[in-house]
């Protein structure tokens, strides 16, 4: 009986590993008006006023994209900017992990 138990526990941690590893689904957000917070993560809000509000983790963007989020879509920036962001969902379909953005100004 131990070693099935053993066995078990050895099956079911090596299932929770991998499903840890396991990227999110594949979505698309947008578009909408960005507003970056910090270096990393921002906020997509769809509609206006915005009443869906996307968290999108920017860490996986180009240099050059990363670079233009956090000089031009701070929250007082006077233009907004407006973007649609694809990537894979993280755990959540409103928390996404991006992985290209496309821009409409």
């Amino acid at each position: 009986m131990r070693v099935f138990t053993s066995a078990l526990a050895l099956i079911l941690t090596a299932s929770m590993a991998l499903a840890a590893e396991t990227p999110g689904l594949a979505t698309s957000a947008g578009p909408g008006r960005v507003i970056c917070k910090t270096a990393t993560a921002c906020e997509l809000g769809i509609g206006s006023p915005a009443k869906l509000k996307y968290r999108i983790d920017v860490t996986a963007l180009p240099a050059e994209d990363k670079d233009r989020l956090s000089k031009q879509c701070g929250p007082k920036g006077e233009k907004p900017c407006i973007a649609t962001f694809d990537g894979t969902e993280m755990g959540d379909p409103v928390k996404i992990k991006a992985a290209k953005i496309k821009w409409y100004n």
